[in-house]
């Protein structure tokens, strides 16, 4: 139960830092913020599709060494967009709070 509400949850956070990023790159100062946040976001949110619909639904079949490779290669990407929206985010305050 709790592993299928992280497959939901995931995608949807990363379609709201999409969102965020986008309004914020339509309306800001901080353009270097508000570019890392969007370019942050598609990268999670392409690294958890491709995990989701891909490899995450043979769960329960035996786990090969190329199926561990691949679900590491989703999860460094998908920290790597966490990251980069992260980065945004300190950016986008930076910049506002002068």
């Amino acid at each position: 139960m709790i592993d299928n509400a992280g497959l939901v949850i995931r995608p949807v956070v990363t379609l709201i830092f999409l969102l965020g990023g986008l309004l914020l790159l339509r309306g800001s100062s901080s353009r270097f913020g508000a570019g890392c946040i969007a370019a942050g976001a598609a990268l999670f949110l392409g690294a958890e599709l491709y995990g989701v619909f891909t490899l995450r639904p043979f769960v329960g079949r035996f786990f090969d060494e190329e199926w561990r490779a691949q679900i590491a290669t989703v999860d460094i990407a998908a920290t790597l967009g966490l990251l980069l929206c992260a980065t945004g985010l300190v950016a986008h305050a930076h910049r506002n709070s002068k």
